[in-house]
């Protein structure tokens, strides 16, 4: 399902970040977790990532700059969060927004309608 992909978990409580990985794996994918703001935008200006799931805070901590380098490089990403009310969110209204929570699989079958409508206009710019 999601064979050759290097999927980015932006997500700051383990256990979730764990469930989403196993997951992620049995898809097929390669997977990378990024725990805190800082770090998040790191990765995401890394090359190796071809899509993402972003939770929308990390310990309080809004992800924009990491959501915006994820906009700016056109990759296939969704949110899965519990904060339903965030401007990030806002700002990419035509971005799939999951709340949690939701069985790790649910996640996984999401991000790869994503990314297979990628090439066909997906669901990542943000809006002007």
């Amino acid at each position: 399902m999601l064979q050759g992909q290097h999927v980015l978990v932006i997500e700051d409580e383990p256990l979730i970040a764990l469930d989403l990985e196993q997951a992620l794996i049995s898809a097929g994918a390669a997977v990378g977790i990024a725990h805190t703001a800082a770090s998040a935008v790191r990765a995401a200006e890394s090359p190796a990532f071809t899509a993402a799931i972003v939770d929308l805070r990390l310990h309080g901590q809004s992800v924009r700059e990491a959501v915006e380098q994820l906009a700016a490089r056109d990759l296939p990403f969704l949110f899965y969060s519990g904060h339903t009310e965030t401007p990030t969110a806002a700002s990419w209204p035509s971005v799939p927004f999951l709340r949690k929570p939701l069985p790790p699989a649910e996640v996984v079958d999401m991000l790869a309608r994503v990314v297979s409508t990628k090439g066909d206009g997906g669901a990542d710019k943000k809006q002007a």
